[in-house]
């Protein structure tokens, strides 16, 4: 039997030594499969935008689709997916046009304790094949298209308030720690996006105009950034056109603030990547990644450990989906130690092939 704990720091030593010789702004496209799907993903989405377009509404690229068109031109070359904002105003309006136009995944359909959502995905997928879906979350709005969970592509969209120009970021940072216990009380998604917008109807903080600019309550990044500093109406607006891809998109007025609002050091590699995360977290989740039965029983699992997370909530701090993630990966099949560090080598190994594939 091969000792993966000896090849794994083989493997790591290597691959640490040829991280360092990258430049994250001269790096190529993804190749195979991913290239395929991120282009695949883009043509989607360039239906969307033009929809948004004729519909009078604002969008601009955040999260990695920002960093792409900014250091790449196009996607990050590991990443999958593709990201905008909108303001309030404008989100509510595309919501509302969605459910004129597009089939609904119903919000309470979906519960944080079944980690059903990419099986409810998959099941609306399958009743409308290539047909325009829509399902709100408590994180954002996704626009899916396919036939299945394996082959759909979806485009996220994450809402931005105006709050009142008197707000401190301490104090607002105060406020999403007690939003984030208030929200983990709850678990079916339509529970807490009724949460969030009694919320935004009551708390005098939000306001329809203002020069603090910062994401929603239900926007993903309120709950996995540190916050810094609201953005600022000039950062954001007037928007302007930037090459991505083979077209173009509008980007923020400052698109480089705004990002480092973010990802301070942006335009040079993270410590770490991931390929194809959402992907991967997508087959993961429906048990087609894999064993089956392994990945099922991992749920099952996930979804104890956040059952009890509902019942001792003490530390608004911790995530506890993210510690259910890891008890799953790392404990729960009570692996040997030889057969986590052959997943950890194997895992190093397709990073390093892959970013050998990708730089100049």
């Amino acid at each position: 039997m091969k000792n993966h704990k000896k090849l794994y720091g083989e493997i790591i030593r290597e691959y640490k030594d040829f991280y360092q010789t990258l430049d994250a702004t001269k790096l190529g496209c993804a190749t195979g499969e991913l290239r395929e799907y991120q282009l695949k993903t883009f043509d989607f989405c360039k239906k969307i935008i033009k929809q948004i377009d004729t519909l009078g509404l604002s969008y601009f690229p955040i999260g990695g689709t920002l960093i792409g068109a900014l250091r790449h031109g196009g996607f990050v070359p590991w990443d999958d997916d593709f990201d905008i904002g909108m303001m309030r105003e404008d989100y509510d309006s595309f919501l509302a046009f969605c459910r004129k136009n597009c089939f609904r995944i119903p919000p309470e359909k979906i519960y944080f304790s079944k980690n059903n959502r990419a099986e409810v995905w998959n099941e609306y997928l399958k009743k409308h094949p290539q047909k325009v879906i829509y399902s709100q979350t408590p994180h954002h709005t996704q626009l899916i298209y396919g036939t299945n969970i394996d082959d759909c592509v979806n485009i996220d969209i994450f809402p931005h308030d105006y709050y009142r120009k008197d707000i401190t970021m301490e104090w607002y940072r105060e406020y999403i720690t007690r939003i984030n216990k208030e929200k983990y009380h709850k678990d079916n998604y339509k529970e807490i996006l009724s949460f969030f917008a009694k919320e935004r109807k009551t708390n005098t903080a939000f306001v329809p105009l203002s020069n603090r600019i910062y994401y929603g309550l239900d926007n993903i990044d309120n709950y996995i950034l540190r916050h810094r500093d609201f953005f600022t109406y000039e950062m954001i607006f007037p928007l302007q056109k930037i090459k991505f891809e083979d077209s173009e998109i509008t980007i923020q007025n400052q698109p480089a603030a705004y990002a480092q609002r973010q990802y301070p050091n942006f335009m040079s590699m993270p410590s770490d990547i991931e390929i194809s995360p959402h992907i991967n977290l997508r087959k993961e989740s429906t048990g087609h990644a894999g064993k089956t039965g392994q990945n099922r029983f991992k749920r099952l699992l996930y979804c104890l450990l956040f059952k009890l997370c509902f019942k001792n909530v003490n530390d608004s701090n911790i995530d506890y989906k993210c510690i259910a993630a890891r008890e799953c990966k790392f404990r729960i099949f009570k692996k040997s130690e030889n057969a986590m560090y052959k997943e950890l080598y194997e895992t190093t190994k397709q990073k390093l092939e892959f970013l050998k594939s990708i730089k100049k």
